[in-house]
């Protein structure tokens, strides 16, 4: 049995693609462990494994005949903490996660609780690139606003979030969720 066949074999069942671009997705599996290795041997290697996941997920979001389509893996990260009033250690904080797999980050929904009154500041980014928003902070009061976008992270790439209080009377818990979606 060649090795190709060996690794398909080990994809389990309920990940495995079916319909007529079936035979693309397990040669995708195939190759994305073995680009993804070879990504540490220079930037346009580490390209090519970033456009082997940008395909893996294009071929997941495909609507195939008869309603088949390509399993995707989708994961919410949670960002929360409990911010002291501002001039206090812990009034400013940035908190990360690594992305558990490549894909695109779908939505952010921070949830700034009443009281926070535009004075607490929230921006969101992976690697060195702030993208929610572009520029600058967000920062409301009573609410939990969803922002959809289409942000392209690799595995493993750190996506991090800042969290500042500029209320000098109360401290604030904030959530931020960002939303990865990636094919399986």
């Amino acid at each position: 049995m060649s090795e190709y066949e060996e690794i398909v074999k080990k994809i389990p069942v309920p990940e495995r693609a079916i319909g007529p671009l079936a035979g693309i997705a397990s040669r995708l599996d195939y190759l994305g462990p073995k680009v993804e290795k070879l990504s540490t041997l220079g930037p346009s290697v580490a390209l090519l494994g970033e456009t082997v996941g940008r395909l893996e997920y294009a071929f997941g979001t495909l609507k195939l005949p008869e309603g088949v389509s390509m399993p995707m893996k989708i994961e919410q990260i949670p960002f929360s903490y409990n911010l002291a009033m501002a001039g206090l250690p812990g009034s400013s904080v940035t908190l990360s996660e690594y992305a558990p797999f490549s894909g695109y980050i779908k939505e952010v929904s921070p949830h700034w609780p009443d009281g926070c009154d535009a004075i607490v500041d929230i921006r969101v980014g992976h690697g060195t690139k702030q993208f929610c928003p572009d520029e600058g902070y967000l920062a409301l009061n009573d609410t939990t606003p969803t922002y959809p976008f289409n942000e392209w992270v690799n595995d493993r790439e750190e996506i991090w979030v800042e969290l500042i209080n500029g209320d000098g009377g109360n401290p604030h818990t904030i959530t931020v969720v960002v939303l990865l979606e990636g094919a399986m």
